[in-house]
């Protein structure tokens, strides 16, 4: 438990408060329309035996004592900005975060996400709106003379058509600069005279590396990818590179080479015009704002032949002959409708008081500080768990899920068909911001997958929890680091369903099946065969003795050998 003042008066923050957390600072409730942002001390468990991290957290502390204080007036409006301070000590001298109005919305990260994107049933023109509001926004910064600085589709919140921008205690304005940056929007003009071969700015922030930070979110929102997303496939072997080295060399996805994972939307949906704009934007010869003229061609209609969302005059897609199916080996391929799928999601649901009373509602469900059932009898309590920072995940005969608050992590599993949660599995402590959590479910373990933002890095950590003889039991951990090179099927893992002992993920390449060897996840077994049926962002669920897939507009069940 932490306390801090605030307007003279003692503030007591701990885990019923937390509403989440990042790398640098915890965002507590204050219940009054308000949240307060605490800034992680050196001595933060997080950053326990890191001695980098604690003294990079205490020099951000040092900074904030002079820069809240000076902060600018008069931004704009979609910027989350301090409204009053909040300090570590009742004399008003240690500055420890400060108090700003309460928003939502998701990250702007999720309107790049191909499976999030289908789920709900967002158009290209609905992720147009707040792309707007946001260049609007950031426009209005500068003429302020305000840098965003660490500008990144996780420090801003969609909501609807408009955008809330977070984290504005790192801007870059007057004698204050921001040092912090995110490699997946870093400009890489800025990394002139940095070490070779490392994606490292050796130049400050400026506005035009905003509008490249601006240009990679466009053009997640448009295409679903990222400019150095896809697989570089050189002719010459000679040529073949780091992901690091394709970013300073500029090889984006509008070169050539560049192999688009299939989840994505083809390059020739986006105005000829634009899409040249956004090759010279990542290939260093030109910077700015998008000139008004590319947005008054951003106008995106729907084929009514494919459903192909496309800005061109013909659906580049209808314009391109199809090749005759092939069967391949053994491989069954039976059409369906997306409505003949059992699809139900393993995530539970998060409620409130009067919406959980709903006799139509979930079987469970998650309200405050607990993990209910719906039964016959009415509403029944599973256990106890963390409020606002719980996940959880479950079949007809298994459940399990998280919750993390400071620097501890603590795992549970119950029976969905018994009120009993089991929650003595401590788990390994999460490093940074959870940008978004994954699960599948069988009949006796969940894999559950974390993504997780810390330092601008994006990566992800596996966790298969089980029940044994003494109770929940973690029978895999494992991180995937952006360090290290990244198993293909990786890309796929939200769409995985689980059967039995094994995990079967969708990819480019096929269904991957996975399963775990002495606590490892290993890849036991791909179905080329599947590759022409599906990609990584489809969705995989069980079926009567196959696999459905869950495609854009249709579904398929796949009968494998």
């Amino acid at each position: 438990m932490t306390t801090v003042t605030l307007g003279g008066k003692a503030v007591r923050l701990g885990p019923a408060t937390l509403l989440g957390q990042g790398g640098e600072a915890e965002v507590h409730d204050l219940c009054d329309g308000t949240v307060l942002k605490w800034w992680k001390p050196a001595d933060h468990p997080d950053f326990a035996g890191d001695p980098q991290a604690q003294a990079m957290a205490q020099a951000r502390l040092d900074e904030r004592q002079h820069k809240l204080p000076a902060f600018p007036a008069g931004l704009p409006p979609q910027v989350v900005t301090p409204c009053e301070l909040a300090f570590a000590d009742k004399a008003g001298r240690k500055l420890a975060g400060y108090r700003m109005r309460k928003v939502s919305g998701v990250p702007m990260h999720h309107l790049g996400e191909p499976r999030w994107r289908r789920e709900q049933a967002m158009s290209v023109a609905d992720a147009l709106a707040p792309a707007r509001a946001l260049a609007d926004a950031v426009s209005a910064l500068h003429q302020r003379g305000v840098v965003i600085g660490d500008f990144n589709d996780l420090n801003v919140l969609v909501d609807g058509g408009e955008v809330h921008l977070i984290d504005a205690d790192s801007y870059q304005f007057g004698p204050y600069g921001c040092p912090m940056f995110s490699e997946r929007f870093l400009d890489p003009r800025l990394c002139a005279g940095a070490p070779a071969g490392q994606l490292l700015p050796a130049q400050p922030h400026d506005r035009d590396s905003d509008w490249f930070a601006f240009h990679v979110m466009l053009t997640r929102a448009l295409l679903l990818v990222g400019p150095w997303g896809g697989v570089y496939q050189p002719a010459d072997p000679a040529r073949r590179c780091t992901s690091a080295m394709r970013v300073l060399r500029r090889i984006s996805i509008f070169e050539p080479e560049v192999v688009l994972p299939r989840a994505a939307a083809p390059l020739a949906t986006l105005p000829e015009e634009l899409g040249q704009h956004l090759r010279e934007v990542f290939g260093g010869l030109r910077s700015g704002p998008l000139p008004a003229r590319l947005w008054a061609e951003l106008r995106f209609v729907r084929c009514a032949s494919c459903g192909l969302e496309h800005a061109r005059r013909r659906c580049p897609a209808c314009a391109v002959t199809s090749p005759p199916v092939a069967h391949h080996g053994k491989l069954r391929v039976q059409p369906l409708s997306r409505a003949q799928v059992a699809w139900l999601p393993a995530e539970v649901t998060r409620l409130g008081p009067g919406a959980a009373d709903d006799a139509r509602g979930p079987a469970l469900w998650l309200d405050g500080p607990a993990l209910w059932r719906r039964t016959a009898l009415g509403r029944e309590r599973v256990g106890e768990v963390l409020g606002g920072q719980t996940w959880a995940f479950a079949g007809s005969a298994f459940g399990a899920g998280f919750y993390r608050a400071g620097g501890y992590c603590v795992g549970f599993v119950f029976d969905p068909r018994r009120g009993v949660l089991d929650d003595r599995l401590r788990l390994p402590a999460l490093q940074g911001e959870l940008v978004a959590v994954h699960g599948a479910v069988a009949a006796d373990r969940a894999w559950l997958w974390l993504t997780l933002s810390r330092a601008g890095r994006l990566s992800t950590v596996a966790l298969v929890l089980g029940a044994g003889p003494r109770g929940a039991t973690l029978l895999a951990h494992q991180v995937f680091s952006p360090e290290q090179p990244q198993p293909p099927w990786l890309a796929g893992v939200g769409g995985a369903c689980a059967v039995g002992p094994h995990l079967f993920v969708p990819t480019d390449l096929g269904v991957v099946r996975l399963e775990l060897d002495g606590g490892e996840l290993v890849s036991t077994r791909t179905f080329p065969e599947t590759a022409p049926w599906l990609c990584a962002g489809d969705r995989l669920v069980p079926g009567p003795s196959a696999l459905d897939v869950l495609r854009r507009h249709d579904a398929l069940r796949l009968f494998l050998s």
